[in-house]
């Protein structure tokens, strides 16, 4: 549970800092540790920590711009975690690259769908109906950039770190037989 905790900090203290370090918005590895979590976490740490983790950076987060400790963002990413969170535990028992990367994949429209659809709703700048919704999609609040990038960047994170966690439960389960669960490997004999 030691490297659990250690993965936990790291990934919001990582999301935390981004800010200071520059980098594209919306790139962090929360969805991808939502989506990975049944293979690093037992329950209920496995939707618990992707979720405390979003919770404390984004307090964090919201108070260095000026809001509110938790906002309607905030469940509403806590929401779409807890839906990619369920993606990752079907996907658990599927011991393929292609699987995993694919539901990477869906993981990013999800949140971006749910997340862009309840700011669509919430907030009054957005006109509330169809050519509305798709503004909150596409090209979002004016003065800010295009919510469009926020997709792209996202997408590119995602990717790259259910790869990289992926990789590092495969490692883990080469050297320590029998104690990690192995992502690859040869089906059970019958």
């Amino acid at each position: 549970m030691r490297w659990a905790i250690l993965l936990l900090a790291g990934v919001s203290l990582f999301r935390c800092v981004r800010p200071w370090v520059g980098g594209p918005e919306n790139f962090s590895p929360l969805a991808a540790l939502a989506l990975c979590g049944s293979l690093y976490f037992p329950r209920p740490w496995s939707w618990a920590g992707p979720l405390l983790a979003l919770l404390a950076s984004d307090i964090f987060l919201n108070l260095h711009y000026g809001l509110a400790p938790v906002t309607s963002g905030t469940v509403l990413a806590a929401f779409s975690y807890l839906l990619i969170w369920a993606l990752g535990e079907r996907l658990a028992g599927r011991l393929s690259w292609r699987g995993w990367l694919g539901g990477s994949l869906v993981s990013t429209l999800l949140f971006y769908g749910v997340t862009n659809s309840g700011a669509w709703w919430t907030i009054p700048i957005y006109e509330k109906s169809w050519a509305g919704w798709l503004q909150a999609l596409t090209t979002g609040i004016p003065g800010y950039p295009p919510t469009w990038t926020f997709l792209r960047s996202s997408l590119i994170s995602d990717l790259l770190f259910t790869g990289l966690f992926l990789a590092g439960v495969a490692s883990s389960a080469g050297k320590a037989a029998g104690k990690v669960r192995p992502v690859w490997g040869v089906a059970p004999v019958r």
